[in-house]
């Protein structure tokens, strides 16, 4: 029984440290188990951050090249710190070219912490003086730079009734704020280097090319006042201005002759780009065409007066007198003693030819002086020579008969008899044919209702 007791307890106590031993590794071997899931799960979630990472890296990269080529954009249409010191200059320019009389401009102070980023404000307070078409001709060179600018404040107070009569236009008083923004990026990171940027910058132009469009801003061409009213003035004025036409129709012919005159302009800029005799030669007949049909319209208005409207006749004046006169001593300055051309003469002699059928002597005149002191280079030219004849004859003819209007000659009665001399009573005196009036005016024929005399070799007539 011994025996048998000692080999159960020997069993018993074999099996139990076999138990324990399996359960201790057991143990050990479920620990580890625990360890690699956490290992296996640790990798599973850096291949997965692995992943994104990778796929993010393509999106990453082409968010980097469109912002590089949009930066470079950016620079273009926002100024740097080293373009505002020509940015007040370009403010300058626009108001000198728009005609605005510049009253202050000043830089206004900007609380830098109001504005954080890679853009900072800058504004100037620009006070001015203009009429509406020239203050919107300067809005329209603001509008159309290629900086970008915006006018964030704006007051006018409009110009008195009466300045419109006193100085022949309306000024108002303008104050306005203009900004814009310079680009400077901070804390800008080093560039990183993309492998085959160019190509993969070429496959994404479509994209740069739309982020592009969606910043270029649509612009207006502004034409000018184009005949009509200051809106800022008061409308009511008379109908009738005392010549015979409506300011409206003065402010329309202004207009239509402004237009000539521009294109007059550009014409003679065609004259200077030619780029043979033969251009030049061709592009010159037509601008001469357009410079004397402009000088015979404004001589008529003259003289008869149709323009007393004050603003339409400073127009007149600045924008097209003025104007002609600049573009005729810019050709003569050209010529030097060439002389005006076949085409000129002719077209000066067609408008002195005009102006004598219609009575109109002094026009005549005014059409001549614009080539008198060329002729004596041409007169030797046989080309030109008949025409200069021909001018100086009218000219003569001109002068005759406006010398001939000034006499003073007061018909008061005429006696004519069959076979007996006729004999007329002029300013008091009875006088027959033959008699001399003065030294140089004859009387030739006597008529019931004319009579005709010999003034420097012109028979001219007296009607009463």
């Amino acid at each position: 029984m011994k025996k048998e007791r000692k080999v159960f307890l020997g069993v018993t106590a074999g099996s139990c440290a076999l138990a324990l031993g399996l359960g201790i590794f057991i143990h050990f071997e479920a620990q580890s188990i625990d360890e690699t899931r956490l290992e296996v799960e640790a990798l599973r979630q850096k291949i997965v951050a692995s992943r994104k990472l990778i796929e993010g890296t393509s999106t990453l990269e082409r968010d980097v090249i469109v912002q590089r080529e949009m930066s470079k954009h950016l620079r273009t249409i926002l100024p740097d710190d080293n373009d505002m010191n020509s940015w007040m200059r370009t403010i300058q320019d626009f108001q000198q070219d728009s005609g605005v009389r510049t009253r202050m401009l000043k830089k206004k102070a900007v609380d830098p912490r109001a504005e954080a980023g890679a853009f900072d404000k800058v504004v100037y307070i620009c006070s001015l003086d203009a009429d509406s078409f020239e203050y919107l001709d300067f809005l329209d060179r603001i509008e159309t730079h290629s900086r970008f600018m915006r006018v964030a404040k704006m007051d006018i107070v409009a110009a008195r009734r009466g300045s419109v009569a006193e100085e022949g236009m309306a000024l108002h008083k303008i104050s306005l704020d203009i900004e814009t923004f310079v680009y400077e990026p901070k804390n800008e990171a080093a560039p990183v280097d993309i492998d085959s940027y160019e190509r993969k910058r070429d496959l994404m132009m479509g994209e740069i090319n739309r982020r592009r469009a969606a910043l270029s801003l649509s612009s207006f061409t502004y034409r000018g006042a184009r005949g009509r009213r200051d809106p800022f003035v008061d409308p009511r004025v008379p109908v009738d201005s005392g010549s015979g036409l409506s300011m409206r129709e003065q402010m329309e012919l202004v207009e239509e002759l402004f237009g000539r005159m521009q294109a007059a302009k550009a014409q003679y800029a065609l004259v200077q780009a030619a780029q043979n005799v033969i251009e030049e030669m061709m592009a010159r007949d037509d601008l001469e065409v357009m410079i004397a049909g402009i000088e015979t319209d404004v001589r008529r208005l003259q003289a008869e007066g149709s323009i007393s409207y004050m603003p339409s006749q400073k127009r007149l004046q600045h924008e097209v007198i003025d104007a002609l006169d600049a573009l005729q001593g810019s050709l003569a300055s050209v010529d030097g003693s060439r002389g005006p051309s076949v085409k000129r003469l002719r077209e000066v002699l067609g408008a002195m030819d005009g102006h004598l059928i219609r009575d109109e002597f002094e026009l005549a005149l005014d059409a001549f002086r614009l080539v008198d002191d060329q002729l004596d280079f041409i007169e030797h030219d046989p080309l030109r020579k008949p025409f200069v004849v021909k001018l100086r004859r009218k000219a003569l003819i001109a002068r005759i008969v406006r010398e001939f209007d000034e006499f003073e000659i007061e018909v008061s009665g005429v006696a004519t008899m069959k076979g007996a001399a006729s004999v007329a009573t002029i300013n008091g005196k009875a006088c027959q044919v033959g008699e001399m009036l003065t030294r140089d005016l004859l009387i030739h024929e006597i008529h019931t209702d004319e009579i005709r005399f010999i003034y420097r070799g012109v028979v001219l007539a007296r009607r009463f």
